[in-house]
């Protein structure tokens, strides 16, 4: 079938937003949650946490065609297309318009490892597939280039530990190969006259070699050369610390988590000052909900001012004394309240095997009552109504009590239910959480939820773990999240200080009100008639709050054909400021 598109006008490029174009891995028949740790999972995770601004089209859906893809005009309504869809059944799905977009629009094409088996995308690239193998063998720059200047060094870093690495094989039919594996292609690209760039990258798609950290870097430099610029942001050795139960009652009850509750002077000697010392800063996961087994009541932690706990009967509890701490903290500004759910239990707590509320204390009462919103007991999900009930309480309450909203959400026990009518990042995004933890760090929003492992990682810390700053797995492409209890404080009157001491000087701190304001800022414009460059960086009154009275920190990177058609000389990359403020800014 022959496609005819007119030019673009005059002067004019592609828009600067992305397309990750895939065929059946959206397991999310309503294109809403993406999660699972394959490579589509990986690719919309890394264009989350970079802050590039996309769209997905699902083949098993959708078709590949003008109806989707120009606008009104007849322009193109993406600069650069990811290619991640697999090559069968691809017939009726409208792919001919790939070549037009790119051959004679101007588009640029970014594919991943078997995908160039679809003739579409190998006559584009100029490969030709021919199987699979599986190799121990490193990777090896073949040719000095913008996407591999940053690569000399680390080849050894695709082997890892060692052991075959599954890849493609493919045979040059006019691409330029820029890195090789043995004596075959890993990376190589072609820019077709008149038209746009194409790159082809042999990131494993069964094995999702995306996840590992050289093959993420190569294929950001993919998407730079192929659009010719990318706004987008860095976290060099940052840190997301959460302290998690501050107001929960399970440490009344359960022998497993017995500790006397923390004091205002405690959290001030043991949390604010080593916080203040290292200028760092914490999320404080908060439960407003105390499950009274006497009263069989949710009551206001707040207000309870000596609880005398079951378990030895003279352990003397004050959560007024724990709120003045928390007080001070955020008036101190180290402590950013935030959500552990509202009572840190299950919402069921009569049905057999209960009832909780006289169950002893060394028998029923503890197989894990404290699971907010997944049931391990009984081993089925909970409601989507009584999760939503739950989270607008815990919102309420920290409203009423601290004078936040909270944007980040980490359910109480860790279970979390995980189909899609009571799937709990799907709720959480309803009511208006915009970053949650559940087995991951996820991304929520109005247009997706994401979870963003193994991108960003997370680490479980106690008070008897060594901690070094060698063990944390940093990473440009996203925050470290940071897990301690009020228990590990508790029992350690030394904890925060030696755990901060142990990550060294020149960590960032953030919280997840920041890192939910960099993700959930919004990207858009591109280059000019001009050749000048027009970017608008728009942070929502909602999720990027913090930047309401701070400035955002981006990168800008520029490809070196970008570079030289501008009219003065300019770095690769820059540090851009977006200046506080909520609403558009420009960056020009």
């Amino acid at each position: 079938m022959l496609v005819v598109l007119s030019r673009l006008a005059l002067g004019a490029k592609p828009p600067y937003r992305f397309l990750l174009v895939v065929s059946d891995q959206w397991k999310d028949s309503a294109s809403y949650v993406i999660e699972g740790g394959d490579e589509f999972a990986i690719l919309a995770a890394l264009l989350k946490t970079w802050g590039l601004p996309f769209d997905i089209l699902r083949l098993d859906q959708q078709r590949f065609d003008r109806y989707h893809l120009l606008d009104r005009e007849g322009r193109p309504r993406h600069g650069t297309i990811i290619w991640d869809a697999g090559p069968g059944d691809l017939d009726g799905k409208g792919v001919e318009l790939l070549d037009a977009l790119v051959r004679e629009q101007g588009v640029s094409l970014v594919a991943l490892g078997d995908t160039i088996a679809a003739p579409q995308v190998a006559a584009l690239a100029g490969l030709e597939y021919v199987s699979e193998y599986a190799l121990a063998t490193d990777v090896a720059i073949a040719r000095e280039h913008f996407i591999t200047r940053e690569l000399r060094g680390r080849e050894k870093e695709f082997l890892g530990n060692g052991g075959r690495q599954r890849g493609d094989k493919v045979n040059v039919r006019g691409a330029t190969v820029l890195v090789n594996r043995g004596a075959l292609p890993f990376l190589a690209v072609r820019e077709l006259d008149q038209g746009g760039r194409v790159a082809w990258i042999d990131a494993h798609r069964a094995s999702a070699q995306v996840a590992r950290p050289i093959v993420r870097d190569l294929f950001r430099r993919c998407l730079i050369w192929a659009q010719g610029y990318a706004l987008y942001t860095e976290y060099p050795r940052s840190i997301v610390l959460e302290m998690h139960d501050a107001g929960a009652s399970d440490k009344t009850f359960l022998q497993y988590w017995h500790y006397r509750n923390l004091t205002e002077q405690e959290i001030r000697d043991r949390l604010i000052a080593p916080l203040k010392r290292h200028n760092a800063r914490l999320a404080q996961v908060v439960n407003t909900g105390y499950v009274d087994r006497k009263t069989q009541r949710v009551l206001n932690p707040w207000k309870q001012e000596r609880v005398v706990d079951e378990l030895d009967g003279k352990t003397v509890h004050d959560y007024t004394s724990l709120k003045r701490g928390l007080d001070a903290g955020q008036r101190e500004g180290v402590f950013e309240i935030q959500s552990h759910g509202w009572t840190h239990m299950l919402p069921d707590l009569d049905s057999p095997p209960g009832p909780f509320w006289s169950a002893p204390l060394d028998g029923v009462a503890t197989l894990g009552w404290d699971n907010e919103f997944g049931d391990r007991i009984r081993k089925r999900e909970i409601p989507a109504a009584v999760q939503k009930f739950h989270m607008e309480r815990s919102i309420e309450y920290l409203q009423s009590d601290f004078g936040v909203t909270p944007l980040f959400i980490r359910p109480g026990g860790g279970e979390y239910s995980r189909t899609h009518a009571n799937h709990t990042g799907r709720i959480a995004a309803q009511v208006g959480f915009g970053l949650a933890r559940l087995s991951s760090p996820y991304y929520l929003g109005r247009d997706l939820v994401i979870a963003l492992g193994p991108v960003v990682p997370y680490i479980g810390w106690s008070h008897g773990r060594q901690l070094r700053a060698s063990d944390v797995p940093w990473t440009a492409d996203g925050p470290v999240f940071l897990a301690f209890h009020d228990r590990d404080v508790a029992l350690d009157p030394t904890a925060a200080e030696r755990l901060l001491a142990s990550l060294g000087d020149g960590v960032r701190y953030m919280t997840p009100e920041e890192y939910c304001g960099y993700l959930h800022a919004e990207v858009e414009g591109g280059l000019t008639a001009e050749d000048g460059l027009s970017l608008t960086v728009r942070s929502d009154p909602h999720y990027c709050r913090y930047f309401a009275s701070r400035e955002s920190v981006w990168t800008l990177h520029l490809a070196d054909e970008t570079r030289r058609s501008l009219k003065r000389p300019v770095p690769e990359k820059r540090t851009i400021r977006v200046p506080a403020g909520l609403g558009a800014h420009a960056v020009e």
